[in-house]
């Protein structure tokens, strides 16, 4: 799925990496107002903005996510669905992220492309992967010796409190490389979901932290 901010602009040749660069904006949050409690104080709060940049120095806003699907799954409707309506209505505009209500994370849809990986052409070595997404590791499927990983630890409220013990998600971040420790695992089974309407009493079905990310399948040589 390809996505772009809304804004238009004319799009450049991308040489090399991308830069990412980070600021803050502070905000406050009026809880006085809001909850109509005069003497309440107010919140103070830094938002974080993200940016990229390319090595021609132009702001990068042009953007892929890799989604792997069964051909007949829901999912996979839904994008054929979105394709159906990109011919007619050319973008889709939507929020990809949070803050979407103050202006933020806004982008269009453009294309949607199918691509296949060739993934049933199966090695007698354990494959390596290059992780893509915010992989919440099933690290019993990982051969985490002969991986190289990124981890990020998640600094916001824990996803689950049980017995009074809290926890917190950490990630392996987009780069890592990841071997799977016996041959015949499939990419999926390297990332799980966590259920988290136990701790977020708002949701009580449903609340699924997604943690399983688009994995592309290396050509390694371990001999080398």
């Amino acid at each position: 799925m390809n996505c772009k901010k809304s804004n238009i602009f004319d799009t450049k040749p991308i040489i090399g990496s991308v830069n990412k660069n980070q600021n803050f904006i502070q905000k406050f949050r009026l809880e006085n107002q809001i909850k109509q409690l005069p003497g309440m104080p107010n919140v103070a709060y830094s938002l974080p903005i993200l940016s990229f940049v390319n090595q021609a120095d132009d702001i990068q806003k042009e953007f892929s996510f890799f989604v792997k699907v069964s051909q007949d799954s829901c999912i996979s409707k839904a994008l054929e669905g979105i394709k159906k309506i990109l011919k007619e209505n050319k973008i889709i505009p939507c929020f990809l992220g949070g803050k979407g209500s103050s202006g933020y994370n806004e982008y269009n849809i453009y294309a949607v492309e199918n691509s296949y990986d060739g993934e049933e052409e199966r090695s007698n070595t354990c494959t390596r992967y290059l992780n893509l997404g915010v992989l919440l590791p099933n690290f019993e499927n990982v051969d985490i010796e002969n991986s190289v990983v990124d981890i990020y630890t998640s600094d916001r409220k824990p996803f689950e409190i049980e017995n009074e013990v809290s926890k917190v998600i950490s990630f392996v971040t987009a780069g890592s490389v990841i071997k799977v420790n016996d041959c015949g695992i499939v990419p999926y089974t390297v990332g799980k979901s966590i259920d988290n309407s136990k701790y977020n009493p708002m949701y009580k079905k449903n609340a699924i932290i997604f943690g399983n990310s688009y994995l592309l399948k290396l050509e390694v040589d371990d001999e080398a």
